[in-house]
């Protein structure tokens, strides 16, 4: 039987054999990550580099805490002048605003314990200290905070007292029922444009792998930040929440993949296979697989056998992942609601899953039907007829 070593090295020949990165994107691939490959970025270089263009890349990909970090410790007096002086002046900017953002968090969970709410924090600079080890390796913009949903109302008057207005005018309690399949809404303070995203879901239901809370059988624990400490994933249930998260995404968000890699690369004594159980029983497992690949074929990580065997068990994991490593590097973002809606479905497993899930995209109300129009209590059957149309508009303008 081969090694799981010799099996992540054929996954990697066998999936990068017929996509060839561009210089700049190769090298933006062995920059972004906390353990460079410094041997391959020498190579690189001396063969030449645009370097306009591959700023332009760690830019785009939301990765340049992970290359300024890189490129600092492997070449740095070998890029051009121009290019370290607008790295440092990135590094210096999302530092600083890491650090602000931060310090805002913990005032409002602060403020959510003092009041005797329970919230736990997802994304952002948590996802950046238990993945990355340092919450200044990742850069974010926001917050997002997960509570109860009987504690709602009590959570958006909370914010409301700490400046933060809700995205809808339409009153909490309509926001609160129309958005009941996506379990999610925004709040902005707009003296530090800062936005909170409140969550009472993991995740929208229109999703290939969408886990309840039940599914995080370690609960939330605390997580050391800045000195203090949060409600976060437990180590051992991130990956599942990786997973949901970047396949919501379509694997075409670099910076997911990145979190996932870290996660792998920090915690290799982690068994995945309770976490890869999950994924098959929610049917959202090709979800999974498709970011495992994609840290392992473009972030060098060592997969463990378990998931490199069922990688080479679906034929459709490799196609997706090829997709989305295309799409990286051409830096297109597939963020629009009609390729994801089909990526999801794609990546959904199971005919009666697919049917499932099919029906939750055509038929249950997005905040995006919500923004659009906002249509009396009474009238909210409509959706049902107008978001099928709409969803079929985009495809013959697409088509």
């Amino acid at each position: 039987m081969a090694s799981s070593s010799a099996k992540a090295a054929e996954l990697k020949h066998g999936q990068s054999a017929t996509t060839l990165y561009s210089p700049e994107f190769e090298l933006l691939l062995c920059c972004a990550r906390s353990v460079p490959d410094a041997a391959r970025i020498e190579t690189l270089i001396s063969h030449g580099i645009d370097w306009q263009t591959f700023l332009h890349l760690s830019t785009e990909h939301n990765v340049r805490p992970l290359v300024w970090q890189a490129l600092h410790s492997t070449c740095w007096g070998r890029v051009p002048e121009d290019i370290r002086v607008a790295c440092d002046e990135a590094y210096r900017s999302f530092i600083g605003r890491n650090l602000l953002l931060t310090s805002e968090l913990l005032r409002i969970t602060a403020e959510f314990h003092a009041a005797g709410l329970c919230v736990a924090v997802m994304k952002g600079a948590v996802i950046a200290q238990i993945a990355y080890g340092d919450f200044a390796l990742r850069e974010f913009g926001d917050f997002d905070l997960l509570i109860q949903p009987d504690e709602f109302f009590r959570a958006i008057e909370l914010l409301r007292q700490l400046g933060y207005n809700p995205e809808w005018k339409c009153g909490d309690s309509i926001a609160f029922r129309f958005l009941r399949y996506v379990g999610e809404y925004k709040l902005t303070r707009d003296i530090m444009r800062t936005d909170v995203d409140l969550h009472w879901r993991i995740v929208t239901k229109a999703t290939a792998l969408a886990p309840s809370l039940s599914e995080f059988p370690s609960g939330f624990k605390p997580v050391s930040l800045a000195g203090s400490t949060v409600l976060s994933f437990a180590p051992q249930d991130l990956p599942l929440y990786l997973a949901a998260q970047g396949g919501w995404d379509q694997w075409s968000d670099l910076r997911r993949i990145c979190d996932l890699a870290e996660f792998l690369h920090r915690y290799p004594e982690i068994d995945l296979e309770p976490t890869l159980k999950t994924a098959q029983r929610l049917g959202g497992l090709r979800s999974m697989l498709i970011g495992l690949s994609l840290a392992s074929t473009l972030l060098g990580v060592e997969l463990p056998e378990s998931a490199v065997k069922r990688i080479h068990a679906d034929e459709a994991i490799a196609r997706l992942a090829e997709t989305a490593t295309r799409n990286l590097q051409r830096n297109i973002r597939m963020g629009g609601p009609v390729s994801r809606y089909v990526f999801q479905l794609k990546a959904k497993q199971g005919l009666r899953g697919k049917i499932a899930l099919a029906s939750s995209i055509l038929f249950e109300r997005t905040a995006e039907d919500g923004s659009r129009i906002m249509l009396p209590r009474p009238l909210w059957w409509l959706y049902v007829v107008l978001r099928p149309l709409r969803i079929g508009l985009r495809m013959l303008r697409l088509a």
